[in-house]
């Protein structure tokens, strides 16, 4: 768990920060293998034998860098902060990118 207190933030902020968590909510931090390649092809594999179904995920640069960010915060139980200006440059506040770790991490 951080340590960090929880950020003061208006209800818009807290909705960018929800409306970011949720859009990455299902993508793991694993990157998805090249299509065609042979873990791609035992995954779909497997999947099928499965009965699941494998959503295609095509992330935005803004959730690329949320999911990056959010899965170097939880690998390393701190702020991830060489990711912390590309979301800045993104329109998050720092308040965002912390309530954004504390609930994603």
């Amino acid at each position: 768990m951080l340590d960090i207190a929880p950020p003061q933030l208006s209800p818009s902020e807290w909705n960018g920060v929800r409306k970011a968590l949720d859009a990455v909510a299902e993508c793991g931090c694993t990157a998805a293998p090249p299509p065609g390649s042979i873990r791609d092809r035992l995954g779909r594999a497997v999947d099928a034998i499965a009965g699941r179904e494998r959503p295609a995920v095509a992330l935005s640069p803004r959730e690329t860098a949320v999911r990056d960010f959010l899965c170097d915060s939880g690998r390393t139980r701190r702020i991830a902060q060489s990711h912390v200006v590309t979301l800045g440059s993104l329109g998050f506040t720092l308040a965002q990118i912390e309530a954004m770790a504390l609930l994603g991490a």
